[in-house]
């Protein structure tokens, strides 16, 4: 799988949600207390309890089976376990062999829980904007692009209990990307940092897709942006700045933005790509 953002824009993902107000199902009359677990939940998940948190979102929705928001909390739970799973695959050892085999395993099975809790959610309330885009989101990391496309543009069209909009944009930007339709990309992604300017992101995908069009000194722009922003923290960014430093010529440019990225995780899958291609340096 390949990977196209940090641990740390996974966790956000995860939390943009957590604080949206409550669908149909988490209004309704509850006498059996769906909505106190669910607050129960939400206090867990933010202070990293994951198994605490999923247990009282599972509360919840047995006490309200319609309790739409429960079912996006749960799979949020899901979402970042996985999100530690991908952390340990690519960023903490860059694991390979039999680690890595089993550690994708856990990957693939706490996202494809997720999807299950999204889906249920939009099942019971298909204008539910939020986990339509985390299905996006977890069908972009399954390299299903055509169904990321599907799901982010369904989202879109549901602003009303849509967290971060800027942020799925993002998102649909990235899916158009991988399907290499540049143009409609760049739209997205430039749109996104209408609404969110400093987007790391953003940003970055916006430099992938000048980077695929040979727009050297617009990528770069964007890679240095990125790399040069401490909150974004990306080694991906530093990488293909490096690579694009190296197609303009810009030898110490490029040495640069070499060992920024080799500083950041040393043992990473990005860290290994960065020392390989940028050797010659």
């Amino acid at each position: 799988m390949a990977g196209h953002g940090t641990l740390a824009l996974a966790i956000a993902i995860a939390f943009s949600a957590t604080g949206c107000p409550g669908g149909p199902g988490a209004n309704e009359p509850n006498p059996g207390g769906s909505d106190k677990r669910l607050a129960i939940c939400k206090d867990f998940l933010a202070k990293n309890d994951l198994e605490a948190a999923e247990s009282e979102c599972t509360k919840a929705i047995e006490l309200n089976a319609n309790n739409d928001e429960a079912y996006v909390v749960r799979g949020l739970v899901s979402f970042v376990r996985a999100t530690a799973d991908k952390k340990s695959l690519e960023v903490d050892g860059c694991l390979t062999g039999l680690d890595a085999e089993a550690t994708d395993k856990d990957l693939q099975t706490h996202l494809a829980k997720a999807d299950q809790d999204f889906e249920r959610a939009v099942k019971i309330t298909p204008d539910y904007g939020d986990p339509w885009s985390h299905r996006g989101v977890i069908a972009n990391l399954l390299e299903d692009y055509p169904a990321a496309q599907t799901y982010l543009t369904k989202a879109l069209e549901n602003p009303m209990r849509l967290a971060n909009p800027a942020l799925t944009r993002s998102h649909l930007g990235w899916s158009l990307f991988n399907q290499q339709n540049y143009v409609d990309a760049a739209k997205e992604l430039r749109t996104a940092l209408q609404f969110q300017p400093k987007m790391c992101v953003a940003t970055y995908r916006l430099g992938r897709v000048y980077f695929a069009r040979q727009e050297w000194e617009k990528a770069a722009e964007q890679f240095q942006t990125a790399s040069d922003d401490p909150s974004c923290g990306s080694q991906e960014a530093s990488y293909y700045l490096m690579k694009t430093r190296m197609q303009q010529g810009l030898v110490a440019e490029a040495k640069e933005a070499r060992d920024a990225c080799t500083k950041l995780s040393a043992h990473s899958c990005i860290a290994t790509k960065c020392r390989a291609d940028g050797g010659s340096l």
